[in-house]
């Protein structure tokens, strides 16, 4: 059943106009995974040290690459349609097990006195995901937004280039929009609360 939906999502894609496969282009770029693995890195390679990146592998493996795999079985198994996840519903579980490694993650990074920025990216992180998860149970609010504005912060204080926040997360929004993944409503939500996380603690990073 996992593949037949993949096969359909597939022609769906390629029988859209330009404007829909660019907005699928743009949602892919800019998934949460992919986000959340560069804001790692790039904290990471701030601090130049070997150590750093061991500790930013750590850090992605158990908050980015678990929850993908987790949720790559719940589609493969039929638990979940689609790893958009558009059912809110469906939500749940997915976003249940990414609390539970990023809080690990957390720890981890914290009992093995990794450097200072990365145990504060990995805290702003799990606030997210509780933050994200408790509006989830009442209400679909943009993921990919609020890692978009939250990746922005951090691309912002650790580059001082305000470009991702100012033309990326704009365009990430039109792409769930453009899909019909998310109402324009969802899109800014997501984006505010990207923002309410991670301004307070961007110059910690």
């Amino acid at each position: 059943m996992a593949v037949q939906d993949k096969a359909h999502t597939d022609v769906v894609i390629i029988s859209q106009p330009w404007d829909g496969r660019l907005a699928y282009a743009i949602s892919q770029v800019g998934s949460p995974p992919v986000l959340t693995a560069t804001a790692i890195a790039l904290n990471g390679s701030t601090l130049s040290s070997p150590r750093a990146w061991v500790w930013a592998g750590i850090h992605v493996l158990l908050a980015v690459l678990a929850p993908l795999l987790y949720l790559v079985w719940l589609v493969r198994w039929g638990l979940v349609t689609d790893l958009d996840v558009q059912l809110r519903q469906q939500r749940i579980k997915p976003m249940i097990f990414t609390i539970v490694c990023s809080g690990l993650a957390w720890l981890v990074l914290t009992l093995g006195a990794a450097p200072r920025p990365m145990v504060v990216l990995a805290s702003a992180l799990w606030v997210q995901a509780v933050v994200t998860f408790a509006i989830t149970l009442r209400w679909k609010v943009s993921v990919h937004c609020t890692a978009a504005a939250g990746t922005a912060m951090v691309v912002w204080f650790l580059m001082g280039t305000p470009l991702l926040l100012l033309v990326g997360v704009p365009l990430i929004a039109w792409s769930r929009v453009r899909l019909r993944r998310h109402t324009l409503a969802q899109t800014i939500a997501g984006t505010l609360l990207g923002l309410a996380v991670f301004l307070p603690i961007a110059r910690s990073i």
